[in-house]
């Protein structure tokens, strides 16, 4: 029904609104890698010490990433998306009072609860809300987000750091980001294809159907019930038959495109000071890395319609591999080709990281909709896996200097190109007269 009917602005606002607690997601996330250099000086700590903070929270984000996932196909999208922006809100506030370093490490591996199950639940709602022609640029743009949130991150850092230090960066990104769980609680909708799935919401699907200009919502016909309860497929769906495939495909893919983003999230601004360059340097690398993966994430949306995703992720997993055998090979000791450096930094994030924000895109077309946030979810997990190895290797990949960092990268995204490769519920490109529409 939905993708017979136009694209409405309930549906473009809708989408906006689950967007932005994904920016929130992005800012809150990114917040410790950015306050890393000023805390390893402030107070003394090793890199290995902060690398295992960096880990615990990635195993906080894997468990809100299963969670949430179960949660949302079980109970419903919003109130799985609404508790994760809560958590990590309330756990990035607390983490500006903090005076030892296990206090840290205790709220990252809180916030990381939060932060694990927002980006997949978003995606679900996201997809759930928007038909066909629009869903792949919709799935892409709630993703790419996280890297807006990002951008926003590295330029409060730059601006914040040097005059009110690290601890404002927790404070007015948890007071920001518990404002707009206030109210979102008052506005956000639940999805429409869940509430379908449920007869006993009937009347919450009728209004949105309404807002969304059905002409006729009477005529819906919701799924019926089994055994006077609304249909449930068990999470091993995932895991035999035709989903088994594409569950380990896109799992690998998650794997090492996880590993790359985060560890440019948490460890780029460490790496770029120890090589000489200065303080706000090193925010805006990370600043220019997420700059281009907004960019190019909206690029790559657009010619999966054009083109299909399988082309499209493979060619920039590729070019990214190559973006990072540059990064390798430059020379950056004492600060030198920062120019160079920040727009190798930006190309990576225009392939490379944009390829990961449109790999939801794919998984929210593989998955269908009865395990669709599990399935995400289980991508979710399996690029926490690669965000937790990333976390404790990152202090030897810096000390390996920028041949150790990017080189591993560059390998990392030729795995990530294989797993795209072994897709096959690829987002196929859309005929001539589905893309003018």
């Amino acid at each position: 029904m939905l993708d017979a009917l136009p694209l409405s602005s309930f549906q473009v606002w809708a989408v906006l609104m689950i967007a932005a607690t994904v920016v929130l997601d992005g800012l809150d996330n990114q917040m410790l890698g950015l306050a890393a250099p000023s805390l390893l000086k402030e107070w003394n700590i090793s890199r290995d010490a902060l690398g295992f903070v960096f880990a615990l929270g990635f195993v906080g984000m894997a468990i809100g990433t299963l969670t949430s996932g179960f949660i949302g196909d079980r109970f419903g999208r919003r109130g799985a998306l609404l508790i994760g922006v809560a958590i990590f809100g309330v756990a990035t506030l607390a983490t500006g009072f903090s005076v030892e370093l296990w206090h840290v490490a205790l709220l990252k591996t809180l916030a990381g609860v939060g932060l694990g199950g927002v980006p997949g639940t978003a995606s679900a709602m996201i997809a759930e809300f928007t038909p066909a022609r629009w869903r792949s640029v919709a799935v892409t743009f709630g993703v790419v987000c996280v890297s807006i949130g990002g951008i926003l991150g590295g330029v409060a850092a730059a601006a914040i750091l040097p005059v009110l230090g690290w601890r404002w960066l927790f404070y007015l990104g948890g007071l920001l980001t518990m404002a707009f769980v206030a109210l979102l609680w008052f506005i956000l909708p639940e999805s429409p294809r869940y509430l379908a799935e449920r007869p006993d919401r009937r009347a919450e699907l009728d209004a949105i159907l309404r807002r969304i200009a059905h002409p006729d919502p009477a005529s819906v016909q919701p799924a019926e019930k089994v055994d006077g309860k609304a249909p449930y497929t068990p999470f091993s769906a995932l895991l035999r038959g035709t989903m088994l495939r594409d569950s380990l495909a896109l799992s690998l893919a998650m794997f090492s495109g996880m590993f790359m983003i985060y560890l440019m999230f948490n460890w780029a601004p460490t790496m770029l000071f120890s090589a000489g360059f200065g303080l706000q340097t090193a925010s805006l690398g990370l600043t220019s890395f997420n700059l281009g993966g907004t960019i190019g994430a909206m690029f790559a949306s657009l010619a999966i319609i054009r083109f299909g995703s399988r082309p499209t992720l493979i060619l920039m997993a590729i070019t990214g591999a190559g973006v990072c055998a540059l990064l390798a090979l430059l020379p950056i000791d004492g600060g030198r080709n920062e120019p160079a450096v920040l727009a190798a930094l930006g190309a990576l994030g225009l392939f490379a990281s944009a390829a990961q924000s449109a790999m939801f895109a794919v998984g929210a077309h593989a998955f269908p909709t009865a395990v669709r946030a599990r399935g995400l979810g289980l991508m979710g997990a399996a690029g926490r896996a690669g965000a937790i190895v990333s976390a404790v290797s990152g202090a030897t990949l810096i000390g390996g200097g920028n041949m150790g960092f990017f080189g591993v990268l560059a390998a990392l995204m030729l795995v990530n190109a294989l797993g795209f490769i072994a897709v096959r519920g690829h987002v196929p490109r859309l005929g001539r007269q589905d893309a003018r529409a």
